[in-house]
Protein backbone atom coordinates (compact mmCIF):
# COMPACT_ATOMS: atom_id res chain seq x y z
CA UNK A 1 0.00 0.00 0.00
CA UNK A 2 1.41 3.33 -1.27
CA UNK A 3 2.02 5.69 1.91
CA UNK A 4 -1.30 8.05 3.30
CA UNK A 5 -1.79 10.73 1.58
CA UNK A 6 -1.06 13.82 3.75
CA UNK A 7 -4.12 15.59 5.46
CA UNK A 8 -3.71 19.53 3.25
CA UNK A 9 -3.93 17.16 -0.39
CA UNK A 10 -7.08 15.17 1.31
CA UNK A 11 -8.86 18.46 2.54
CA UNK A 12 -8.15 19.99 -0.91
CA UNK A 13 -9.89 17.48 -2.21
CA UNK A 14 -12.55 17.06 0.18
CA UNK A 15 -13.73 20.98 0.47
CA UNK A 16 -14.76 20.17 -3.46
CA UNK A 17 -17.04 18.00 -2.30
CA UNK A 18 -18.65 19.30 0.90
CA UNK A 19 -21.56 21.83 0.86
CA UNK A 20 -20.14 25.32 2.70
CA UNK A 21 -21.71 24.79 5.61
CA UNK A 22 -19.29 22.31 6.32
CA UNK A 23 -16.33 23.57 4.81
CA UNK A 24 -15.24 26.12 7.96
CA UNK A 25 -15.06 22.55 9.85
CA UNK A 26 -13.16 20.62 7.01
CA UNK A 27 -10.36 23.23 7.15
CA UNK A 28 -9.75 22.99 11.08
CA UNK A 29 -10.23 18.87 10.92
CA UNK A 30 -7.42 16.95 10.91
CA UNK A 31 -6.47 12.93 10.81
CA UNK A 32 -9.36 11.01 11.47
CA UNK A 33 -11.81 13.51 11.74
CA UNK A 34 -11.31 14.18 8.04
CA UNK A 35 -11.59 10.83 7.20
CA UNK A 36 -15.24 10.56 8.41
CA UNK A 37 -16.22 13.85 7.13
CA UNK A 38 -14.47 11.59 3.91
CA UNK A 39 -16.45 9.11 4.44
CA UNK A 40 -20.16 10.47 4.99
CA UNK A 41 -19.95 12.34 1.24
CA UNK A 42 -17.59 8.85 -0.55
CA UNK A 43 -14.37 10.38 -0.04
CA UNK A 44 -11.58 8.35 1.13
CA UNK A 45 -7.83 8.97 1.63
CA UNK A 46 -5.43 7.28 -0.52
CA UNK A 47 -3.01 4.55 1.62
CA UNK A 48 -5.07 4.26 4.41
CA UNK A 49 -7.00 0.67 4.57
CA UNK A 50 -11.00 1.10 4.51
CA UNK A 51 -12.02 -0.05 7.99
CA UNK A 52 -13.03 -3.82 7.98
CA UNK A 53 -10.07 -4.63 5.63
CA UNK A 54 -6.94 -6.71 6.84
CA UNK A 55 -3.65 -4.32 6.04
CA UNK A 56 -2.53 -7.61 4.07
CA UNK A 57 -5.38 -8.33 1.89
CA UNK A 58 -8.99 -8.33 1.75
CA UNK A 59 -11.95 -10.32 3.06
CA UNK A 60 -13.10 -13.78 1.30
CA UNK A 61 -15.82 -13.58 -0.79
CA UNK A 62 -18.96 -14.96 0.79
CA UNK A 63 -20.35 -18.10 -0.33
CA UNK A 64 -23.82 -17.91 -2.45
CA UNK A 65 -26.94 -19.42 -1.47
CA UNK A 66 -27.48 -22.82 -3.13
CA UNK A 67 -29.52 -22.82 -6.48
CA UNK A 68 -29.03 -19.07 -6.66
CA UNK A 69 -27.64 -20.16 -10.32
CA UNK A 70 -29.62 -22.79 -11.15
CA UNK A 71 -30.82 -22.68 -14.72
CA UNK A 72 -34.64 -22.10 -16.01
Amino acid sequence: MSDPEPDAIFRERLLRAVSEELRPLVEKATGTELDAIGRQHNRFRTGVPLKGLEAGGSRPAPKLPEGLWKRR
